[in-house]
C-alpha cells in the first residue's frame, strides 16, 4: 500500500469553517455577553468623581556643622513624589480627613476613615504635583472627601517637616545650659590656679607647650564637633523611635560604621605615607598618625561586617532618617577615635613637658578650655536661634493648588457597555469555538483523513435524512447519498486501475459506523454498472446483510465452510441483476478461528470464480480480530469511518493492525457526514442534488434513465496519474471513470 503522510496544518479556511460550524454557539455567547453588559449598564449605580490638585515644594535644610566653620550643608528633606502620593492614600490622612469633616459647622459630613480611604486615589505628576480624586455615590461626599484629604495631607506633611526642628530645639536648649555651667567652672578653675601660683599669663614660646596646646586645641575641636554631632544624632534617634512602630522585616546590610572606619583607616595610612616623606620616624606627627592607625584597626576588628536593618511603614522616610543617623554616628565615632588618640598624645606630651613651665602650661590649657567652652556656647546659642527661626518660619512642603468645587457624574452608557462587552463575548465565543475545534480529535471531514492518517481518501457519503430499511441506491436512487455511492464507485475504479483487485474487505474501527450499508450500496452500484458482484456476510457475530436485502440468514457462509452446502447453493439472487448475496449462516462459537482456517482460504479462492467483484462484511477491527485475520486473505480493504464518531487514534490503530497483519488498505470512506455543517462547498452540492432529484422524481417517477448530475470526485488525482476520459453508464446515467 503506497501512502504519504500529510502535513497537518490549520489554514484560514479551516478557521472560517470552524467559525461557521459553531456560529450559533458564538452568537449565543456574544448575545449573552451583550445582555449582561446592558444589565450592568442599567443597574450600575450613579457615582461622582471630584478632583483636587496639590503642589509639593522642595526645601533645603541648613545644618551648622561645627565651631569655627562658617559653612553649612544643604540637604533635600523631601520624600519622593510617589511616596507622598501613597501618603495621601494612607489611613492616617483618611482619619484626619474624617475628623476635619466631622468638625465642620457648614455641610458637616459623618464618615469613617475606611470609607474615605476606599474612595480616595492619588497619583503623582512629576515634577511637583499630586492629583487626588474621590469617587462616591454622593456628589457632596465626593467633594468633601477630596478637599478634606488634600487639607489633611498638607497638614501631615508640615508636621513631618517640622518634627526634626522641634526635637533639635529641645536638645540644643539642654546642651546650652550644660555648656554654660562647664564654661563657668572652667573660668573659676583658671582663676584659682592663677591666684595660687601667682601667674598672670602662660608662656607660649616653648615648643613642647606649643605642641601640647595644638593637641589640646584639636581635642577640644573634636569634642565640640562631637557634641554637635551627638545632638543631631539624638534628634534623629527620637524621630526614628516615633516612626519605628510597625516593623515589617529585618535584613542584613553592610555595617555603615565599619565602612566609615575602613575609609578613615585608608586616609590615615595615606597621611602617614606623606608624613614619612618629610619627617623622621620619631617625629610627633608620625607617632600620632601611627597611633591613629592602630586605634582604627582595633575598632574595625571589633565591628561586625553586617548589621540587621528594620524597615517601617514609611520606607522612604525611614531610609532618609536612617542614612542621616548612620552618617552622624560615623562622624561621632570618628571624632571619639580622634579624641582618644589626642588624649593619648596629650598624656605623653605632658609627661615630657612637665618642668619649670608645667604650671604655665596648665594655666594655658585652662585658658584654652575656657575659650573652647565659650566657642561651644556661642555655637550652640547661634544654632538654637536658627532652629527657632526655622521652626517658626517653615510654611510646610505642600499646598493645595486647586480645590474641588463640584463633582462630575461617572455615566455608564448602556449602548456602549452592550457593544463593548458584546464584542468581548464575540471574541470569547470565537476563541472557544476554535479551541473546541483544535481539541476535537474526531474525524469530521475528508481533510481530517488526509491530514491525520496515512491512507487515501476514497469518497464521502452524506448523512441521509430519511430512514431506509434497504440500500439507499435502490430506494432513493436520485438522492445525494446514492449519487455519492456512484462517485465512490468511480474513485475505487480509479484506485484499482493499474492494480486490479477482485476481493474486498469492508470494515470499520468501531461499531455503528455503517460499514454494512456501505458494502450493500457498493454492491448495488457496481452491479448496476454491469459488474458481477457477490456480497459475503463474514460478520459471524452480528450479521446484518440479510436484513438489508430481506434474504434468509441460513444457510450461508458457515454452512459452506462446514461442507454442508456448496458455494453455488449458498448464493442468493437479489432484485438487482448481477448482484448475489451470501449470508452468514448459523453463528459459530469460534468465529475468529473459523475465518483464519484453511477452509476459508479455499472458500475465497472458490467464490472468486463466481463473480468479478466479491465484498466481505466483517466486524469492527478495534474490538475484534476477525477483520484483521480476513484482511490478510483478501486483495484489499476499504475502511469506513463515521463522521464525528470515530477518532483519529482509533482509525490509525485500525490501520496499524491491518498493516501488521500484512493486509492492503485501498482507502477510507467518510460516512454519515452532515454536509450542511461541513462547509459551503459540501452543502452546495448536497442542496443541488437534493433539489435536482426531487424535481426529476416529480416530473417522471418511472424514468430511471434520465441523467442526474454527479458529485465531483473529492479525492484529488495523484500527480503521476494520467487524465482519462469519462465513460457513460447508459443504464443509470452515471459517470464511470
Amino acid at each position: 500500500m503506497e501512502t504519504s503522510q500529510q502535513q497537518s496544518t490549520f489554514e484560514v479556511q479551516d478557521y472560517l469553517r470552524a467559525i461557521w460550524k459553531h456560529k450559533w454557539l458564538i452568537f449565543a455567547v456574544a448575545l449573552a455577553a451583550a445582555v449582561t453588559g446592558g444589565i450592568y449598564g442599567l443597574t450600575y449605580p450613579k457615582r461622582y468623581r471630584a478632583t483636587a490638585w496639590v503642589v509639593v515644594y522642595t526645601q533645603p535644610e541648613t545644618f551648622f556643622w561645627g565651631p569655627g566653620q562658617q559653612q553649612s550643608r544643604q540637604r533635600s528633606r523631601q520624600m519622593s513624589l510617589d511616596t507622598q502620593a501613597a501618603l495621601a492614600e494612607s489611613n492616617e490622612v483618611a482619619q484626619m480627613a474624617a475628623e476635619r469633616l466631622e468638625s465642620r459647622t457648614a455641610r458637616r459630613i459623618i464618615a469613617n476613615a475606611t470609607e474615605i480611604a476606599d474612595s480616595i486615589t492619588a497619583r503623582a505628576f512629576p515634577p511637583d504635583r499630586i492629583r487626588i480624586q474621590a469617587i462616591h455615590q454622593s456628589e457632596l461626599h465626593s467633594v468633601g472627601f477630596v478637599n478634606a484629604t488634600a487639607d489633611s495631607f498638607v497638614e501631615l506633611s508640615a508636621q513631618y517637616w517640622r518634627a526634626e526642628d522641634s526635637a533639635a530645639v529641645q536638645f540644643l536648649e539642654k546642651q546650652l545650659v550644660m555648656t554654660e555651667g562647664e564654661l563657668q567652672k572652667a573660668l573659676e578653675d583658671k582663676q584659682a590656679k592663677q591666684r595660687q601660683w601667682g601667674i598672670v599669663s602662660p608662656d607660649a614660646s616653648q615648643t613642647a607647650a606649643g605642641m601640647l596646646r595644638t593637641y589640646e586645641s584639636s581635642m577640644e575641636e573634636a569634642q565640640t564637633n562631637l557634641a554637635v554631632t551627638e545632638s543631631v544624632s539624638t534628634a534623629l534617634e527620637q524621630q526614628l523611635a516615633e516612626l519605628h512602630n510597625s516593623p515589617i522585616s529585618e535584613q542584613p546590610v553592610s555595617n555603615p560604621y565599619r565602612t566609615s572606619l575602613e575609609a578613615q583607616l585608608g586616609t590615615a595610612r595615606m597621611t602617614l605615607a606623606q608624613l614619612q616623606t618629610r619627617y623622621t620616624r620619631d617625629h610627633p606627627a608620625i607617632q600620632q598618625a601611627k597611633l591613629q592607625i592602630e586605634e582604627l584597626s582595633k575598632q574595625i576588628a571589633g565591628e561586625p561586617e553586617f548589621v540587621h536593618q528594620k524597615q517601617v511603614v514609611d520606607p522612604a522616610r525611614l531610609d532618609e532618617l536612617s542614612q542621616q543617623l548612620a552618617t552622624n554616628r560615623m562622624q561621632a565615632a570618628s571624632l571619639r577615635a580622634r579624641i582618644r588618640v589626642l588624649l593619648n598624645l596629650i598624656t605623653k606630651t605632658r609627661s615630657k613637658a612637665m618642668s619649670l613651665t608645667e604650671k604655665q602650661n596648665l594655666l594655658q590649657q585652662d585658658q584654652y578650655e575656657v575659650g573652647l567652652h565659650e566657642q561651644t556656647y556661642e555655637a550652640l546659642l547661634h544654632e538654637l536661634q536658627n532652629r527657632r527661626l526655622q521652626k517658626a518660619a517653615k510654611p510646610g512642603t505642600a499646598d493645595v493648588l486647586d480645590r474641588a468645587l463640584r463633582a462630575t457624574e461617572m455615566e455608564v452608557k448602556v449602548s456602549r457597555s452592550m457593544l463593548f462587552i458584546g464584542m468581548l463575548g464575540l471574541i470569547a465565543g470565537i476563541a472557544f469555538a476554535l479551541l473546541r475545534e483544535v481539541l476535537d480529535t474526531a474525524i469530521h471531514t475528508p481533510d481530517d483523513i488526509l491530514q491525520h492518517t496515512e491512507v487515501d481518501f476514497l469518497g464521502v457519503i452524506p448523512l441521509s435524512t430519511s430512514e431506509n430499511a434497504g440500500p439507499v441506491t435502490l430506494e432513493a436512487p436520485r438522492s445525494p447519498p446514492a449519487e455519492a455511492y456512484r462517485t465512490l464507485r468511480s474513485n475505487i475504479n480509479f484506485a484499482t486501475l493499474d492494480n486490479p483487485v477482485q476481493t474486498f474487505l469492508v470494515t470499520s474501527a468501531g461499531s455503528g459506523e455503517g460499514k454494512s450499508r456501505v458494502l450493500a450500496n457498493l454492491g448495488v452500484v457496481f452491479a448496476q454498472a454491469g459488474q458481477s458482484v457477490v456480497l459475503v456476510d463474514s460478520d459471524l457475530r452480528r450479521p446484518n446483510l440479510h436484513r438489508l436485502f430481506d434474504a434468509d440468514s441460513t444457510p450461508g457462509l458457515t454452512s459452506v465452510l462446514l461442507g454442508e452446502i456448496t458455494v453455488q447453493e449458498a448464493l442468493q439472487q437479489t432484485q438487482i441483476e448481477n448482484l448475489r448475496v451470501m449470508t452468514s449462516g448459523p453463528l459459530p462459537p469460534n468465529p475468529t478461528e473459523l475465518l483464519d482456517s484453511h477452509r476459508m482460504d479455499d472458500f475465497i479462492a472458490e467464490v472468486a470464480g463466481h463473480a468479478d467483484m466479491i465484498f466481505f462484511d466483517c466486524p469492527p477491527s478495534i474490538m475484534l480480530a476477525d477483520s484483521i485475520v480476513l484482511s490478510a486473505k483478501v486483495d484489499t480493504t476499504i475502511l469506513v469511518a463515521e463522521s464525528g464518531h470515530v477518532t483519529r487514534d482509533a482509525l490509525n490503530e485500525t490501520i496499524r493492525l491491518i498493516d501488521r497483519a500484512r493486509g492492503d488498505i485501498l482507502g477510507a470512506v467518510l460516512n454519515k457526514m452532515d454536509v450542511s455543517r461541513a462547509g459551503y462547498q459540501y452543502y452546495y452540492y448536497y442542496y443541488y442534488y437534493e433539489q435536482q432529484g426531487q424535481t426529476e422524481q416529480a416530473s417522471d417517477m418511472n424514468d430511471r434513465t434520465d441523467r442526474v448530475p454527479t458529485l465531483p470526485t473529492i479525492r484529488s488525482p495523484k500527480p503521476d496519474e494520467p487524465s482519462r476520459p469519462i465513460e457513460t453508464d447508459n443504464d443509470q446515467g452515471n459517470s464511470v471513470h
